[in-house]
């Protein structure tokens, strides 16, 4: 089937996203028949429409968002996307949430993976990670509550999201930016998650998986 790989832009605090960079990677790298990619604007306006635009043109029956987490310490394994948002948060092009509540829905939906088969595929690659239950308050999570909860009517068999911290080559670049950084922060290789997210298409594009 057909699988949609979406990362985001830069955002306020992160002149760097190393999702956006994967994007770019990604598309630098031999085309996979199969294989769509977008990259979505940080806006509590557009990151949705630009992300169903995407997987109407595409044909995509799976979906797999990764974003960036400042404060993770290895990747960041979602499961879950909730009904809420972080109220006063500023998005890319200065505009604020319009409510606490996403949309009128269930407080939580669940992530669509072979989670086991993931798993294997992190360990490969030897990567860290975690799973997490609470994908936050911003437009991560508000994305990824959208896409679940309009995924059947799309025709969406899998998805999910996969937080990651910044990548091993943007840490000099964040640092000359002035941006804030925590006071402790992981990195992760950028050619780690390249290959990461070639096998995980790989493996979503191989069938339509069960949810384990």
């Amino acid at each position: 089937m057909t699988v949609l790989i979406a990362g985001f832009a830069p955002f306020p605090g992160a002149p760097f996203n190393p999702s956006a960079d994967l994007v770019a990677a990604l598309r630098q790298a031999p085309q996979r028949p199969g294989r769509a990619l977008v990259t979505l604007p940080v806006s509590w306006d557009d990151s949705w429409p630009v992300l169903q635009a995407a997987i109407e043109e595409s044909g995509a029956r799976g979906v797999i968002l990764f974003g960036l987490h400042m404060s993770a310490e290895r990747l960041r394994i979602e499961l879950l996307a909730r009904n809420r948002r972080e109220l006063g948060r500023e998005d890319a092009v200065g505009r604020f949430p319009a409510g606490p509540s996403i949309l009128e829905g269930p407080a939580t939906h669940a992530c669509r993976l072979p989670l086991s088969d993931l798993a294997r595929l992190l360990r490969r690659h030897r990567l860290d990670f975690e799973w997490s239950t609470n994908a936050g308050g911003y437009l991560c999570n508000d994305t990824l509550y959208k896409l679940a909860h309009h995924a059947d009517r799309l025709g969406i068999e899998a998805f999910g999201f996969i937080h990651l911290p910044l990548s091993d080559e943007r840490v000099g670049d964040m640092m000359a930016s002035g941006e804030e950084v925590p006071a402790v922060f992981n990195s992760v290789s950028a050619d780690a998650l390249l290959g990461l997210a070639d096998d995980l298409f790989a493996l979503l594009a191989a069938e339509a998986p069960a949810t384990a």
